[in-house]
């Protein structure tokens, strides 16, 4: 484990050794967690948008299904303005 303390405005450094283990930079987004009375923290991975390119062929229109859905709302919402 290593030791870190809380300056007086509530921060802290995370050390060399654990930043550079984390791969953890200037600018780089954390979640923070009270589990019990430990604090956890971790780093917000976003997935790199070219690693996903290819991933919704071949499957159903997600913009077909959307219309059909919105469709299928309007025709509800005429039948009730109607009274059926």
């Amino acid at each position: 484990m290593t030791k870190a303390t809380i300056s007086s405005r509530g921060q802290i450094a995370i050390p060399k050794a654990v930043r550079e283990r984390l791969h953890l930079k200037a600018g780089t987004e954390v979640l923070i967690d009270v589990q019990g009375d430990a604090l956890v923290m971790k780093r917000i991975d976003y997935p790199d948008w070219r690693t996903m390119e290819g991933m919704a062929r071949g499957g159903e229109s997600l913009t077909e299904a959307l219309m059909e859905e919105r469709a299928a709302e309007v025709r509800h919402d005429n039948a009730r303005i109607q009274g059926r």
